[in-house]
């Protein structure tokens, strides 16, 4: 497991929000040299947006070209839309974020209240039918 706040003061929108969470996992992904990476957000318009191989006249394509652009360091690259309620832990270490100036980083390790909630999803994934 590997998770990161990276502070983003003065953003616009949640749009943009999220389309730097994009861009921040890759970045992550590719220092850690993980090769398969799944993405996955709430944020249906960036999802469509950084899955697009076409050309972006949104107020997020400078994002979304990063995104695009780093694409080749990867052997296995999706992005997904999962509901909010699927969301949980990526709305926890935004919560976390907000009250952050630095960046913080953590491999194999998480805020306790994201490893809790890490947890009760392992549960659930674990349960007996």
């Amino acid at each position: 497991m590997v998770a990161d706040i990276i502070p983003h003061h003065f953003v616009v929108n949640p749009e943009t929000a999220e389309a730097y969470v994009c861009v921040n996992a890759l970045n992550l992904a590719r220092d850690t040299r993980l090769l398969s990476v799944i993405i996955e957000g709430d944020a249906l318009t960036v999802i469509n947006m950084v899955n697009c191989s076409g050309i972006d006249q949104s107020s997020l394509r400078a994002l979304t070209k990063q995104v695009h652009d780093m694409r080749s360091f990867f052997s296995s690259l999706s992005f997904s839309y999962v509901g909010r309620s699927c969301n949980t832990i990526a709305h926890l270490l935004a919560r976390e974020g907000r009250s952050s100036f630095d960046p913080r980083f953590w491999i194999e390790e998480a805020p306790p209240i994201v490893e809790q909630a890490a947890l009760k999803d392992k549960w659930w994934v674990n349960s007996p039918i």
